[in-house]
């Protein structure tokens, strides 16, 4: 049964802008388009501003402190954009609803793993998701939308 306001056109889920609720988790692949300019971006702003609610792994905001570190580092982020985008993500994620690293997040994780090979992160963010019973999971990770969709978490894949 798919959550209302949702179609499956081919691999990708998209969420229907309507009236009514609509949580979404962005993994730090999906959310990092949000504070750097690549493909996907326009869908990742469109889609956080059609959320009702917006929720996020315990560990993401770490995840995207090293991603912009690694793009600074690599000269494909200005110093100065960098501390505009750190301060935005930084002010963005203490606004959403934080999903605790627990046992159940840990059990979810674990299952998505055995679905699908993952990394540990990866399988976090899928299992945070699905603890916090959200109606769109967004990620530009192949294999963690495929795993995540395997799990019965609807799921859209922001392509590169």
């Amino acid at each position: 049964m798919k959550p209302p306001g949702y179609t499956t056109p081919g691999i990708t889920s998209r969420l229907v802008a309507r009236e009514g609720e609509a949580r979404l988790m962005f993994d730090t692949s999906a959310l990092t388009k949000r504070y750097a300019s690549e493909a996907g971006r326009e869908r990742v702003l469109a889609l956080f501003e059609a959320a009702s609610e917006l929720l996020v792994a315990a560990h993401c905001k770490t995840e995207i402190a090293s991603a912009l570190l690694r793009r600074r580092r690599e000269g494909s982020l200005p110093a100065s954009e960098f501390d505009r985008a750190w301060a935005m993500a930084q002010s963005d994620v203490d606004d959403m609803t934080l999903v605790p690293l627990d046992p159940r997040v840990e059990r979810f994780a674990f299952a998505a793993m055995e679905q699908a090979p993952l990394r540990g992160m990866d399988a976090l963010h899928v299992g945070s998701a699905l603890a916090g019973r959200v109606d769109l999971f967004v990620t530009a990770d192949r294999r963690q939308a495929q795993a995540a969709r395997s799990m019965g978490l609807p799921t859209e894949l922001i392509e590169n």
